[in-house]
Parts: C-alpha cells; structure tokens; sequence
C-alpha cells in the first residue's frame, strides 16, 4: 500500500488542504483529510506539495512517430486510399518511443494516440498508459475535413480534390453503410471490411474524432454530419471555434483544442487564438486540451493548461482540460481523470501548483506504482 499525505489534494472535484490518498491493488482506496494509514505503507511526505490526478492528452500520435527517426518510419498517415478505417494505431504503435517517458516525467499519464488527417478517414486510435498499457484498443475512428485532403489526393484517383468533395466523399460512405446495415447485398462487397467499421459508428459504437484545423466552415460542416448521422463524436483543433461558440454548445458536441502556442505563419492556421478553448468553455462547451504530439511534446501539456489560465480559465477550469473533460471525452471516465476511491491509481505530486510555469512533478504514480520519485 501506499500513502500520498498532507498536500493540497486536488481532485478534479473538490481541493483537499493536508490531504491523504491512499492506494491499494492499482486503485485509489481512500482520499480525504481523515484517512487512517495502516501501518507499513509506502508513504509518501507531500506536505508543501500538490497533488493532481495524472494529466490526459485527448489528441496525439505518440508512437507514431517515434522520435530521433526520420519522418520515413512515421505511421502516422497511410496513403492507401482516402477511406482507410481499417487501419489500426494499435498495429504501429511504437511503445519504445522515448516520448513516452518524456511524458510520464511531465505527469502525463493517459493518452489518445492515432492517425493522422492525410485521409478522409484515416484509421482507428487507442488509449493507453504512458507506461504502455492499453486501455482501448479501439478508441475512436479518425475522420477530417478541410483542404488538406484535397491537397492529398488533387493529383491521385479516387477524389476528393475540393473541400465540397471530402464532404460529399464521407457522406457516401456513410450512406453506403447505412444501406450496406439494412441490405448488404445492395453494395459494393470489396467494401465490407469499410462497412463494418463505419457501421460501429453509425450504431455508436464507436466513437468518432473529427480533423478540423481551417476555418469555422468545416465546423458548421462537421455538426450537420454529425447531427444527420447521430455519431458519437468530438471535433478535434477547432480553430475558429469561438466564432461558433454558441452553436457547438446547442449541438452538445465536445471540443479537444489545440494545439496551443501556434503561429499564424502556416496555411490553414489564420484562426488559431489560444483564448479559444476558454471562450468555448465558457460557452458551457465541454473542452479538453491536445498536444498533436509530436507538435507540442507531450512533456508540455501541462503548460498549455498554463496558456489557458493565462487566457482567462480558473484555475480549477484549466486543470480540467487535461485531468477531468479528456477524461470524458475518451468515455474513461470510469477509471481515469479524477481522484476518486475506485478509479485507478495515477496521480502526480507536484512541487508547486502544476499551472505555475516553474512547477514540474516530484512523483508520478501509474496504476498504484512509483514510476518517478525525485525527493
């Protein structure tokens, strides 16, 4: 067993001042400011210190991309053909991935990680643990709108080679579906293993995350699909969003924003502003905070909770965007995101408030095991 005592415990609930959380068998067992410790644990002097559930990246391609290679061993995109959902990050994943211990040092403990935009949909993510267990296997189908697919395929067959024609070309997938769920042998049978992954989604069952990194058309785009195919779905980047802030919140669609601290320089990046995903929050938009790794290291996401502070987001608000909302956002909720008696054992002990620019962890706990001591 072991015991996390006398920090500033915050949970992602309630802040907790001269707090205990005790963990046993992988699992939070206790957490309060009265909690009996028995006698021979670990415990672990937080005093002066503060401690948070293990930060969620909603949004990146660790493992994908490992670092310290050339872009040639990326696994990121898969130029197949514009409708891939057969492929898995699961099947790519590099678990060797020097990120991952980058970010565990940054107390980042869950992560989404998947394929990239290049394709109209592009393949299936999964969530694990930065210390390689997998959560998910199958996380979320990855669709994307906006002009990088036209851009993809303008000189390739089959299309789209417009913005109208990566829309028109996920809509005839997703009819063709339909049709292929009610009558199979209507349709294109060199398609049925395409059908049968669309399907999951169409019968929400597996959830979808959608590229839009433009402009607010593909927002207003994005929730007509997703409105007309009731897909389980988050919009993903969202630059632009705040423009249609109002609009996200009536559709009930959540946001995974990011990354932050952008430049304008790039095409396609005119609206990015990092009050963004503060102006949704505020919305009443469910917002979580991405890093696009290896865009932003991983290592980082605790700074852009920082940005979003420094934005105009509470404190508590902030640190929800990386602990709580992706949490939810990732349906693992269940298990991961809060401080609560039950879910699984990851926190950090941070040496100051982790949205502090000089704060970093002092301890990281994943599922009831010390991976990163530095006191």
């Amino acid at each position: 067993m072991i015991a996390i005592k006398g920090g500033t415990v915050w949970t992602g609930i309630e802040t907790i001042e001269n707090g205990v959380v005790l963990i046993e068998d992988k699992k939070i067992a206790a957490v309060g400011q009265k909690v009996s410790i028995p006698y021979g644990c670990d415990v672990i002097d937080a005093h002066g210190k503060f401690v948070t559930p293990g930060l969620i990246d909603a949004h990146s391609h660790i493992g994908l991309i490992p670092e310290g290679l050339d872009w040639e061993y990326s696994d990121v995109n898969d130029f197949y053909g514009p409708i891939t959902p057969q492929m898995r990050a699961i099947d790519a994943i590099d678990l060797r991935d020097a990120a991952f211990s980058d970010a565990l040092n940054g107390g980042v403990t869950t992560v989404y990680t998947g394929p990239g935009s290049a394709n109209v949909i592009g393949g299936i993510g999964l969530v694990l643990k930065t210390t390689g267990r997998v959560l998910k296997e199958e996380a979320a189908l990855k669709a994307a709108l906006g002009p990088k697919r036209s851009r993809e395929y303008r000189s390739k067959e089959p299309y789209p080679s417009t913005r109208m024609g990566t829309v028109a070309l996920l809509k005839q997938v997703l009819e063709e579906t339909r049709l292929w769920m009610e009558e199979p042998n209507k349709v294109d049978q060199g398609k049925r293993h395409v059908y049968a992954i669309v399907a999951r989604a169409l019968r929400r069952e597996l959830p979808v995350k959608i590229h839009l990194s433009t402009s607010p058309d593909e927002i207003t785009a994005a929730i007509r699909l997703i409105k007309e195919y009731n897909l389980d779905a988050s919009i993903d980047h969202v630059f632009g969003g705040d423009l249609l802030a109002e609009e996200i919140k009536r559709a009930g669609i959540p946001v995974v924003y990011g990354p932050m601290m952008l430049s304008r320089l790039y095409s396609g990046f005119k609206y990015v502003n990092d009050r963004i995903p503060v102006e949704l929050s505020k919305h009443g938009v469910l917002v979580a905070l991405m890093t696009d790794h290896p865009v932003i290291p991983q290592k980082h996401l605790r700074l852009l909770a920082t940005v979003a502070a420094r934005n105009g987001a509470s404190y508590d608000e902030a640190l929800k965007m990386i602990t709580v909302n992706p949490a939810k956002i990732l349906h693992m909720d269940d298990s991961v995101g809060t401080i609560e008696v039950g879910k699984d054992a990851d926190l950090v002990v941070w040496n100051d408030h982790p949205l502090r620019p000089s704060s970093y962890p002092i301890c990281v706990v994943v599922d009831g095991k010390v991976v990163l001591r530095n006191f």
